[in-house]
């Protein structure tokens, strides 16, 4: 589980040819490939076991985080919601805001 979200991000890296930054972070996913985007970064607080992310507000989970994550995505609040990027490549979705921390700005 751990090394396919590390080769993942990888692979998102590669592809897309942007520069790669790897983070040590302190929940399961020990690296997250955060890349050069417009927008802000958050890592994923207050969570215990995953954070759901969904298609909408209140919507289908299509994806998850977990503790420690870094993600980014839209600063623009949509409600309580943040619309962020999952662990898979290119998967977007909204996340509860509670549970996202933002520690940058593109």
């Amino acid at each position: 589980m751990r090394f396919s979200r590390i080769a993942a991000g990888l692979v998102a890296a590669a592809i897309t040819g942007g520069g790669l930054v790897v983070t040590a972070g302190t929940g399961p996913a020990s690296a997250t490939a955060v890349l050069d985007r417009p927008g802000c970064r958050y890592r994923v607080v207050r969570v215990q076991t995953r954070l759901n992310i969904r298609a909408a507000p209140r919507g289908r989970v299509v994806d998850k985080l977990y503790p420690g994550d870094r993600t980014w995505g839209s600063c623009k609040a949509f409600g309580t919601w943040r619309r962020v990027h999952g662990t898979h490549v290119g998967r977007r979705g909204f996340a509860f805001g509670h549970y996202l921390k933002k520690i940058g700005r593109r």
